[in-house]
């Protein structure tokens, strides 16, 4: 079975027989969690997969938002989420964020890097480069 995904997609797509959200940068270069997606997509992702706790109202968080998409847009090896923290309580207590913004790098669905702060593009690439594969 494959999965016909329009152009005009809703922001996460779904795989068509088990519902769980596809990974495809293409499209959205940044993928939206819930309390109810993170777990299954996070554990089922052939990448790594960074999470940004963030907020609407955190000026740090919309600083950084740009700069994780111009991250995703530029290499392909590690996917970016995202977890708004006000509406995905459960998600935000179960990894301790208690300062946004703050990104999660989980591979096989096991933290393995932490970053907090609104830090720059160089800064993130630099802590992240051990799971940066040249495309």
């Amino acid at each position: 079975m494959s999965n016909r995904i329009k152009d005009e997609t809703v922001q996460t797509p779904l795989c068509g027989k088990c519902r769980s959200p596809l990974i495809f940068q293409k499209l959205v270069t940044s993928i939206a969690l819930t309390d109810l997606t993170f777990d299954n997509f996070v554990r089922k992702a052939n990448k790594p997969v960074l999470v940004d706790f963030w907020a609407n109202w955190c000026a740090p968080c919309r600083m950084v938002s740009p700069i994780l998409e111009s991250f995703a847009k530029s290499q392909h090896s590690i996917v970016v989420a995202k977890v708004d923290t006000d509406h995905n309580p459960l998600t935000t207590s179960k990894f301790q964020v208690f300062s946004i913004p703050t990104m999660i790098l989980f591979v096989d669905g096991q933290e393995v890097k932490r970053l907090v702060g609104a830090l720059p593009l160089h800064e993130i690439e630099n802590q992240l480069n051990p799971w940066i594969s040249v495309n």
